[in-house]
């Protein structure tokens, strides 16, 4: 039994070493006509939804205020503004955990 908590015990110290380790994660861009979802490896990091002629940015890191979907970032005039304005908040948000968006 000291024998497989010993090698359990190395396990777990070698798992965290590499998480300590972790590469960090490109966030990428997934498009559709109507929707496009940012995410890395780990992550969904946010989305737009075309709405008719306007997009909604979307924080799909945190909830709304009523706690019923993600947070809306607000509604923009194409999706390049769209998009920026996710990208802007995961950059504010998640500095240094995402080296770079694609």
């Amino acid at each position: 039994m000291a024998d497989f908590a010993e090698r359990t015990v190395t396990s777990v110290a070698k798992q965290i070493d590499e998480v300590r380790t972790a590469q960090l994660h490109a966030a990428t861009w997934r498009d559709s006509g109507s929707i496009c979802s940012l995410a890395d490896a780990e992550r969904h990091l946010g989305h737009i939804i075309r709405a008719g002629d306007c997009w909604l940015a979307f924080d799909a890191t945190h909830v709304n205020d009523t706690g019923t979907g993600f947070r809306l970032l607000g509604c923009c005039a194409n999706i390049d503004a769209a998009k920026h304005a996710v990208e802007q908040l995961v950059l504010r948000n998640h500095r240094g955990l995402i080296s770079t968006l694609q």
